[in-house]
């Protein structure tokens, strides 16, 4: 990672209820800018990670819905005439802070990300690692 931004927006919610519940609309947003390293993409040579976090995730632990399992903690995508691979992922509220204050320390330079191969420039993320250290290959 080379450069950190936050993002944060509070305020009354004006958008549609069955989208976002509630009275009110509050997202913190981490973000993550940076080049990859490996594996090479034709098509993308940046890399810019959006963490948001999610309440509702932190009692992710509890037992789910069998019939329908998680498919994902985020997203990706490569737009079109643009080379940044642009991620989003979301982890629990309770784990936000952790994340930030290692960003903020220099304690995080690496973003590992597993997910699904690149469909139309679109894929699933299944889990990002964030550490000091690369990943070996």
């Amino acid at each position: 990672m080379e450069d950190w931004e936050a993002y944060y927006r509070f305020g009354i919610n004006n958008i549609n209820k069955d989208i976002v519940p509630g009275d009110y609309w509050e997202i913190s947003e981490l973000i993550l800018l940076g080049k990859i390293v490996s594996p090479a993409l034709e098509k993308a040579t940046r890399i810019k990670i959006s963490i948001t976090e999610r309440p509702e995730l932190d009692d992710h632990w509890k037992h789910e819905d069998p019939d329908n399992p998680p498919l994902a903690v985020g997203w990706m995508e490569i737009p079109r005439s643009d080379d940044t691979l642009m991620m989003n992922w979301w982890i629990p509220s309770r784990s936000f802070r952790h994340v930030v204050i290692s960003v903020a320390s220099g304690k995080i330079k690496y973003a590992s990300v597993f997910g699904t191969k690149l469909k139309r420039r679109r894929g699933k993320i299944f889990y990002i690692r964030l550490s000091a250290h690369r990943e070996e290959d």
